[in-house]
């Protein structure tokens, strides 16, 4: 061999040392992320194992109280809403929400849920005459302080019923009257 050659030899064997060297370093690098990386499993295994009881345990309470049931009836009645109701519903939905739930507020007041419970009541236990009642009776029923009370709130509501503006569009009949 010439000596150009064994330059070129010792050229090419530099490199492979180098190259050696990086790769006895590259493994020696993976063997301690290995040792770490297995470490880290021991250690983050029972931490794992309590965390996964932890939520096995807390969603079998939650099919236990009936939630997962409830949901799933929660999604069919959601389902029904989405298929029952427009893009133009859902906007005039938008533009009352506040009114509808003003009104829900006002419907969840004691006197007002007490009124309710008891028109429930008298609804129920009321028992069905078999024959109309006779205007006497009606004037005899209407003695008992219960009637009148009843009857004025009846009247007051007949007043503010008669007082809500009608915002729905009157043009038609306007035009219908011309």
């Amino acid at each position: 061999m010439t000596l150009m050659q064994d330059a070129g030899v010792d050229r090419r064997l530099e490199r492979l040392e180098e190259s050696i060297e990086f790769l006895v370093a590259e493994a020696e690098e993976r063997q301690r992320l290995r040792e770490a990386l297995s470490d880290l499993t021991g250690d983050l295994s029972p931490v794992a194992r309590q965390g996964f009881d932890s939520v096995t345990r807390a969603l079998a309470e939650v099919e236990t109280r009936g939630y997962l049931d409830f949901t799933r009836g929660g999604m069919s009645v959601i389902d029904k809403i989405v298929t029952s109701f427009s893009e133009e519903d859902l906007e005039a939905l938008g533009d009352n929400v506040v009114l509808i739930l003003d009104t829900i507020k006002e419907m969840t007041q004691p006197e007002v849920m007490q009124m309710m419970r008891s028109t429930l009541h008298g609804v129920h236990d009321a028992e069905e005459p078999s024959s109309p009642p006779s205007l006497l009776t009606l004037m005899r029923r209407m003695r008992t302080p219960e009637a009148r009370r009843g009857l004025y709130r009846l009247v007051v509501l007949l007043e503010s019923l008669g007082g809500v503006n009608d915002t729905r569009d009157t043009s038609n009949r306007k035009e219908a009257r011309l």
